[in-house]
């Protein structure tokens, strides 16, 4: 049996047959309306970023759906400003 150095692992790559899985499993029958957006931190802790849509229009929908998310969680996360120091 092959020995495993974890020193020198190759870098982590989501397979393209479950990305292409995925995007099967969003939308309606037609390619028009399937589309996601993935974001996962890899094996060295860098954030990346995947995004695959049918139509410029599902991809600027699922982008602006994704800012309004992100600008949600970060009024969540903000301390109230009760005009106290």
């Amino acid at each position: 049996m092959e020995e495993i150095d974890p020193e020198n692992l190759k870098g982590f790559q989501i397979p393209p047959d479950l990305l292409d899985k995925l995007y099967e499993f969003t939308g309606g029958s037609s390619d028009q309306s399937k589309g996601f957006i993935l974001a996962y931190a890899d094996q060295n802790g860098n954030p990346t970023v995947y995004c695959r849509a049918g139509t410029q229009i599902i991809d600027m929908g699922i982008r602006k759906s994704l800012e309004k998310y992100l600008i949600e969680i970060e009024n969540v996360d903000s301390p109230y400003d009760l005009g106290e120091e």
